[in-house]
């Protein structure tokens, strides 16, 4: 079945940290996601971050330490998911860690607990991920948004 034939509630362009985190909780909220991406396999770049051990957080991430025309805007963002909502995150998986410096937080183990944290999330919300699949147009009509896609391997 391709993209085109169904319908979501969100598409999530990006199968990284960012993207799987926003369909995980999308998804468990109760909307219809589907996440896409052309890589082969998600979350790549968490997979080589922190020479393979995923710097995941930091415990210093507050608002006044980002830059942006509207301040505040992280405020916001910060307030409704903090450091602690995602170190807690990984404590319910299991994952063990430890804090370098300034408050850098790392995997004890593998950045690939990181990846199979989050694409549980994802399945627990019921999100379908479709990799090595390209996006071939994205469009928007009558108040919705169509994306078209080529042919995918599906994960979840």
């Amino acid at each position: 079945m391709g993209v085109r034939d169904q319908d979501y509630d969100a598409i999530v362009l990006g199968a990284g940290g960012a993207g799987l985190m926003a369909a995980a909780i999308a998804g468990q909220a109760g909307a219809r996601v589907l996440v896409i991406d052309h890589a082969e396999k998600p979350g790549k770049k968490i997979l080589i971050s922190g020479g393979g051990r995923c710097n995941f957080t930091n415990t210093g991430t507050d608002p006044e330490n980002f830059l942006s025309e509207n301040p505040h805007f992280a405020k916001s963002a910060l307030s409704r998911y903090t450091q602690w909502d995602f170190l807690a995150l990984v404590e319910r998986h299991g994952i063990a860690w430890h804090e370098k410096t300034l408050g850098q937080l790392f995997c004890d183990g593998s950045a690939r607990q990181i990846v199979a944290m989050l694409l549980e999330e994802c399945r627990r919300g019921g999100v379908e991920i479709r990799l090595s699949t390209g996006i071939g147009e994205i469009g928007h009509a009558d108040g919705r948004f169509r994306v078209a896609g080529a042919a995918a391997r599906q994960l979840v």
